[in-house]
Formats: C-alpha cells, structure tokens, sequence
C-alpha cells in the first residue's frame, strides 16, 4: 500500500518546484529515500537473493525500472529547449541546458550528477544519482542481515549528529549521498525489524486512520521550518520520523479506508513520471498561460495548482506507453 503515498510524495516536490512551498520537497525526497531502502532490501530477500544471478537481475531490473523514462525526460527537455530557445528556458531553471561538452553528455546520460552544477536536463535528476548508489550498495549486501543493517543504521545516525553538532551546511545534511544513508538505513531497518514496529505504532498511535494523520502531519509540518527560519532543520528531522512511522504503518498493510489496493497501485503508477517530467510540463503550462496574457513566471503557486492535472495527464501518458511495457520485459527478468 505505497502508491498513493509516493504519488503525494511527488507532489509535494512538485508544490516546492512550481509553487515556491519551501522544504516541502525535501520532505519528500528523504520520505522517497526510506521507502526506497525498505522496498530495496526486500526484494532483495524475497524476489532475487544475493547469488551472482541474483544480483544480475536485480542491477538489470533496477535499469530498465530507472533509465528508460529518465531518457524520454530528458528527450521532452531537448524538444522545449528546440521549441522555445535554449535562453528562455535557461532563464525558467538554470541547469535546463544542452549539455556542450563530452563530460556533461556523460552525466546526463548516466545519471551522474554528484554535484548541483552544470546541465541537467531533468532538473531533480541529481536524487536519483543517490538512489543509484544505494541500488549498488543494497544489491551487494549492504542490508543483507540484521547486523550489518544496524552497523550501517548506527554509523548513519553518527555522521548525522556529527554534521549538525558542527553546524555543517544544508548540502551535508540533504544533498551529498553521505547524508542520505540516514533515510535508507532507516527504511532497510523497518524491513529486517518489521514483525515488530507495527504492533509497536499501533499502540502508541492506534491502526485505523494512523496512515491519514500522519501523512496530514508530514504536510502540515513545514510550516514550523518556514516560519521558525533556524528550526528547519528541526523541522526537517521531525518530518524525517513521520515519514519513517507513515512506512511502518503501510508495510504490512493490503488496504486502507477509502483507498483500494487496485486504486492505490494505480496511484502509484503516477509517481515516478510525476517526478522527472513535471518541470518540463509546468514550463509547457506556463507559456499557454502566459500566451493569454496571464503574467506567470517560476515559482508561483497558482503555476503549481494549474500544472498538477496537466502534469498527472502526462504522468499517465508515461506510464501507460513507456512503463508498462518496460514493466513487462522486467517482469520476465524477475520469474526466470
């Protein structure tokens, strides 16, 4: 029961990209990043093992899941920079460029984007170059048992405090891979220790709406960040635990009030188109608008709320003539 929460997840970052909602978005990416070390972990376990076969199918599934529609992305930038001039839309997100030299054609078509600078044809593309790495590291056994797992979970935890006692910038508690070991020790920890947690939350919290108010929490909790100015970083930690006890409510979960597993799964669909294509889409609504004589520019949050149904149109358009067929191939490579 997790496609209806990644979906909100995009869509926070969309509401920080397009809308100008500060944090919001890093709430999400980190909720992204948990999710992915516990969904990672177990397949993992269940679906490949840690055989040399196993980890093959894995690495090639995890491709074919990532690259083909990060590509068509990257193809829907080139086609608005053709269409609209490489300055107009430089001056919509500064790393929308073509890339003009060997190096940055490399990262764009490999994902590598170890910093923030320089092209990126898909702005938001630089979290995925984390999911990548802890791909590799989860597929080679880096949550393979309970004791590497807390190992990994505790040194996390160090780096985390060391980096806030010393009053490090954002990019070391957010941006650089070292930061987000956190988030998906965390998510591999909810996976090796899931018998117990949920029990656990349901005590403390109880079972039937938990899921609902959490998730109003997570939403509502970045305002304290934006407000408070220095307690963002409070802010961002606090809405690190919810994300992590909204997993821990769903994991063990078939279906939810008001939210079937066939329409959760259909939410689900949308998330990672949402992610990679909504600024392209927010640009291709924002010339319409403005061609009406309506003056639009980035980050508005009348830009955001008018994208979101154009962005989820495309989003379906992805999914059902690129994912799905992909998802085929995959699924072939995962029963062999």
């Amino acid at each position: 029961m997790f496609g209806t929460y990644r979906t909100l997840l995009a869509t926070m970052v969309i509401f920080l990209h397009l809308g100008g909602v500060p944090v919001i978005g890093a709430y999400a990416v980190f909720g992204f990043y948990i999710l992915s070390g516990y969904l990672m972990t177990l397949i993992m376990q269940k679906n490949y093992g840690y055989t040399k076969k196993g980890i093959t199918k894995y690495a090639l599934n995890r491709f074919l899941r990532v690259y083909p529609i990060y590509w068509s992305a990257c193809i829907l930038s080139l086609v608005v920079i053709i269409i609209f001039g490489g300055k107009f839309v430089e001056a919509y997100h500064s790393a929308m460029i073509v890339p003009n030299d060997i190096k940055s054609i490399v990262k764009n078509i490999f994902l590598f984007f170890p910093s923030q600078s320089g092209s990126r044809l898909t702005p938001p593309a630089w979290a995925l170059t984390v999911e990548l790495f802890f791909y590799i590291c989860i597929g080679l056994g880096m949550s393979k048992t309970k004791k590497i797992t807390v190992a990994w979970f505790v040194i996390s935890i160090v780096y985390t405090i060391v980096v806030n006692i010393n009053g490090m910038s954002w990019e070391y508690k957010y941006f650089l891979i070292s930061a987000a070991s956190l988030p998906f020790s965390t998510g591999a920890m909810i996976f090796h220790f899931r018998a117990e947690l949920p029990s656990i939350i349901e005590k403390l919290i109880g079972r039937t709406y938990t899921p609902y108010l959490l998730i109003l929490a997570l939403l509502s909790n970045w305002e304290l960040g934006f407000k408070m100015g220095t307690l963002r970083d409070f802010s961002f930690y606090i809405n690190f635990i919810i994300c992590a006890i909204i997993l821990i409510s769903l994991s063990e979960r078939k279906e939810l009030p008001l939210i079937s597993r066939k329409f959760d799964s259909m939410m689900g669909d949308f998330s990672y188109p949402i992610y990679l294509i909504h600024y392209q889409v927010g640009l291709l609504v924002l010339v319409s608008i403005n061609a009406f004589g309506y003056e639009l520019k980035r980050p508005d949050i009348a830009l955001s709320l008018i994208s979101i149904p154009v962005i989820f149109l495309f989003a379906w358009l992805v999914s059902k003539y690129m994912e799905r067929p992909v998802d085929v191939i995959r699924a072939k490579i995962k029963s062999k």
